[in-house]
């Protein structure tokens, strides 16, 4: 730790202007910018939330692109957890930005057609197959192109996009989005052949003698079993089956009195799904709370909505059949309990309970359906779901990502993309105090009665409303710093500052080396003796006004950009 003194300029960086790789710079900017910290796929979050606001919608999209590789698709259906880390979602801050449907309107309102980003390296003579074009399939697939490799896919199905196709529904996903996101890449000039079902180690083995490198990404596709009376029981169906025949396969059988098992993003596109095929009835049943559920923010307020129940904490026990045929679920309630200072769920005695069912899905999660000793040598990488088991699409191609660059260093012994950190001297941030009390923007939805099977419940924010959830952002990446050598005290800053402690008088600032800053305060009316000190602008508070920049009369305040950028490295 390293401290400062009185009257000494002590910038929060390490630099003033230019180009960094310290450790201290790139740790602040992520303090600093959490949101993006937060993304597995590390998105430029305040970059693309900037470039709507100043009505940029291509840039926008092209800044997701590059990051998230599937704009228009995570702007409707990503797991969000950037919101979560944003400073607008502060106790004394609102609601966070709508970070996801910001990306959406970036998608809406580009104006070019189709997006071809740059390679990374020259061409190469190296020849990878990746098998499966899920989310992370088709993601390595696209960046190991950008390395300049020759790119093959092989797919079992009829169409690309794996779960976006066959297990989201078209009223939360229309396919015209998955289908321009998934040209754009197969228009790099990646070669896909549908109707190749690996089934084995040894066909994977036979494959590695003709290909540099081949990248398993099957997804998790075989269903965990509750016991095999509920397997092989006619009018029980696993979740990812019922939505692939309904979705892929366009069979809208449902039944009379559904009963839908689990608490995920499964659980309720199979019963929103149950809902519009013509269900009497749809209850779904969690054996957790409603804090453990893992779904979107909203999701459950749509489920009611449509008429659909969630009963928490209870789980199926035993089917009852009637004349071998299904005819209800018997069911026990739960319990969370402190065992030996560990909570765990238990049944509660006597507690069963029946209900009328004549289909149950079953979404209670899912797994890989080959075992991942299938990876016979090291020409055999593992990508996405079928790597790390069941996660999101955001998490999937963050590990895609990070596979193609594993796959292009084995081949290319070469390590290509890296990350610096960026700073300019800017005059300001063209945001204005009176954006930091406009409410979030709520997302139009279709009216109840005029949802169904195809129509998106959600139509998107209009282009005024997305720059107005845009201008919300407080982009965090601009950092305001106070020069105390030509600060002279006069307190005109704190007398403007609009949040508490985002100004704050210090007696001593301590420089941390994990890129944050430690300060001791003053309290003046604690203060004896002539009163001295610092004037500190707390990143970690900053809403980036520039109220305090406007009244310093002796330009003691300085603004920089600073921003996280990906390169190229050249090879010697």
């Amino acid at each position: 730790m390293k401290k400062s003194y009185f009257g000494r300029y002590d910038p929060a960086l390490t630099i003033n202007a230019g180009i960094s790789q310290k450790s201290k710079d790139i740790k602040w900017y992520e303090k600093s910018v959490p949101c993006r910290k937060s993304c597995p796929a590390d998105t430029n979050i305040p970059g693309y939330l900037e470039a709507i606001y100043q009505n940029d919608f291509d840039a926008a999209y092209k800044i997701n692109l590059e990051d998230n590789i599937f704009p228009g698709v995570l702007g409707r259906v990503c797991s969000r957890p950037c919101e979560s880390s944003c400073r607008h979602a502060d106790d004394e801050n609102g609601d966070s930005v709508s970070i996801c449907f910001s990306k959406r309107s970036a998608e809406k309102y580009n104006l070019s057609k189709k997006y071809r980003l740059d390679n990374y390296a020259k061409k190469t003579n190296k020849k990878i197959l990746v098998i499966g074009s899920g989310v992370a399939g088709l993601t390595v697939a696209r960046e190991l192109k950008r390395f300049g490799h020759n790119i093959e896919i092989f797919e079992k199905h009829k169409s690309p996009g794996g779960m976006l196709n066959q297990g989201i529904p078209l009223f939360r996903l229309p396919r015209n989005i998955i289908n321009k996101e998934i040209n754009q890449i197969l228009d790099m000039g990646i070669k896909i052949y549908y109707g190749k079902n690996i089934k084995d180690s040894a066909e994977i083995n036979s494959l590695t003698k003709t290909y540099d490198a081949v990248i398993l990404a099957l997804g998790t596709l075989k269903p965990n079993e509750i016991d095999k009376d509920f397997t092989k029981t006619t009018g029980v169906e696993n979740g990812l089956d019922f939505l692939l025949r309904v979705n892929e396969f366009n069979d809208r059988y449902i039944g009379k009195n559904v009963v839908v098992i689990g608490g995920g993003y499964t659980s309720m596109d199979c019963a929103r799904t149950a809902l519009r095929l013509g269900a009497s009835s749809v209850k779904t049943y969690y054996r957790r709370e409603n804090d453990d559920l893992i779904i979107l923010p909203g999701e459950l307020e749509e489920l009611i909505n449509e008429n659909g129940k969630m009963i928490f904490k209870a789980r199926p026990k035993n089917l009852i059949k009637k004349n071998n045929k299904l005819v209800g679920i018997q069911l026990i309630k739960t319990k969370l309990v402190k065992i030996n200072n560990k909570y765990r769920l238990i049944d509660i005695k006597d507690s069963d309970f029946r209900i009328k069912a004549d289909h149950i899905i079953l979404a209670i999660g899912q797994k890989q359906h080959l075992n991942k000793n299938s990876k016979v040598n090291n020409k055999v990488f593992l990508a996405g779901d079928y790597a790390t088991g069941a996660t999101t699409l955001i998490d999937a191609i963050s590990h895609a990502k990070n596979v193609s660059k594993k796959v292009d260093n084995f081949l290319m012994k070469r390590d290509l993309l890296h990350s610096h950190i960026n700073v300019e001297d800017v005059i300001a941030t063209n945001r204005e105090l009176k954006m930091n009390y406009i409410p979030i923007q709520k997302m139009p939805v279709v009216d109840f009665n005029e949802r169904d099977f195809k129509k998106e419940v959600e139509t998107g924010y209009n282009k005024n409303v997305s720059l107005k959830e845009a201008s919300r952002c407080y982009l965090c990446h601009y950092k305001f710093e106070i020069n105390n050598s030509l600060c002279v005290l006069c307190d005109e800053c704190l007398l403007v500052k609009p949040i508490k402690d985002c100004i704050v008088e210090v007696s001593d600032i301590q420089d941390i080396k994990d890129g944050d800053t430690d300060y001791k305060r003053i309290i003046p009316r604690k203060s004896i003796g002539v009163y001295h000190g610092k004037l500190l602008i707390d990143h970690k508070k900053c809403v980036r006004c520039g109220e305090c920049e406007k009244v310093c009369p002796t330009n003691a305040i300085t603004i920089q950009k600073v921003e996280k950028q990906n390169y190229v490295k050249v090879q010697n």
